[in-house]
């Protein structure tokens, strides 16, 4: 299971999830289901994602288990 930081690099760049949803190519709600973590993106999606934050996958998306040594 991955976790995710997408609400984080959302809120600091101060988009919508709306906004997020339109430049990735999906729906909103697919946007708030991704930031509750009820859905594991597809690869495309995480590719979108980091290029439109314009960082690594792995800044965004990590593996559960890295997290919980944090």
């Amino acid at each position: 299971m991955l976790k995710n930081s997408v609400e984080q690099f959302r809120r600091r760049r101060g988009v919508s999830k709306s906004h997020l949803a339109r430049q990735i190519e999906v729906c909103p709600s697919y946007i708030t289901r991704l930031e509750n973590m009820d859905i594991q993106p597809s690869g495309q999606v995480m590719f979108r994602i980091a290029a439109y934050f314009k960082c690594r996958i792995e800044d965004v998306f990590q593996p559960e288990a890295a997290n919980a040594k944090r």
